[in-house]
């Protein structure tokens, strides 16, 4: 099985990625509603997105993400891009490259920030689950 999908290329990426590992917590937006993860690892984050590793099975490309960033990260992603939907201590996000992190053990998730001006108010409110 190859292990290496992308819908983005390496080499077009625009933001400089700052190593950061710290745990992470994230759910993914099925239907509405957000189903339960927890326990990964960050491995770097950039103003437009993050990279994280996990031991489990990793989510599919394309789907939608909540991520909790510490308050310290929230800040500095709303200051360096200010349209990113954030939500509850968290931002969403859309899974972008999944590659194998340590062969047979982990698998690398590659996550782009979603940002407001590239969805429109009723996109984001269907997304995001009620309380």
């Amino acid at each position: 099985m190859d292990l290496e999908y992308t819908d983005q290329i390496d080499e077009q990426r625009e933001f400089l990625r700052v190593d950061h590992e710290e745990r992470l917590i994230f759910r993914e937006l099925k239907a509405n509603k957000l189903s339960q993860r927890s326990d990964m690892v960050t491995r770097n984050i950039s103003a437009c997105g993050l990279l994280f590793r996990t031991t489990d099975i990793p989510p599919a490309l394309s789907s939608m993400l909540w991520l909790q960033l510490d308050p310290r990260m929230m800040n500095i992603c709303a200051e360096i891009e200010e349209d990113l939907i954030m939500r509850d201590e968290g931002v969403l996000g859309r899974v972008v490259r999944i590659a194998e992190g340590e062969p047979g053990i982990s698998y690398d998730v590659g996550v782009c920030f979603l940002r407001k001006k590239d969805m429109s108010d009723d996109e984001i409110a269907d997304l995001l689950p009620d309380k």
